[in-house]
């Protein structure tokens, strides 16, 4: 069995860790379906649903962070520390961005309020590059 951090422990699946690595892989905080191509053909016998279920399960055990988009859909991210995320509000990409400023609000919250501060997420909207680019030839 493995354990997380105080987590609760996960029994070993050959699948579940096959879909681990797979998001470790990437970059680009993939969503289930993305992970499900990637995967489909090395493993023909998996389903989309196996997937959606065994990256929430490694999501609520703490090796995956869930990033819920406003569409309702959700990405995930192999890095578990604190960090922030920028989206794209047209295509959904998902990239980390680092607040510098941020990490010195963390102190003068945790000041502040008595608390001690575990994890945050913090989630920045906008439109990437490549949207931008596409808008604007469509339009000239």
């Amino acid at each position: 069995m493995n354990q997380s951090r105080g987590m609760s422990p996960m029994r070993y699946s050959h699948q579940r860790e096959r879909i681990f690595r797979a998001v470790s892989e990437r970059c680009d905080h993939p969503t289930a379906n993305m992970v499900y191509e990637q995967l489909k053909v090395e493993m023909p016998r998996l389903s989309l649903g196996t997937v959606y279920r065994n990256l929430n399960q490694l999501a609520d055990a703490g090796r995956l962070k869930k990033i819920p988009l406003a569409d309702g859909s959700c990405r995930f991210d192999k890095t578990k520390e604190a960090h922030s995320h920028i989206v794209c509000d047209e295509c959904g990409a998902v990239s980390d961005v680092h607040l510098p400023s941020f990490e010195s609000l963390e102190h003068a919250i945790a000041s502040e309020t008595g608390y001690e501060l575990r994890s945050y997420d913090v989630v920045l909207r906008g439109v990437c590059e490549s949207c931008r680019m596409r808008a604007q030839k469509e339009v000239g």
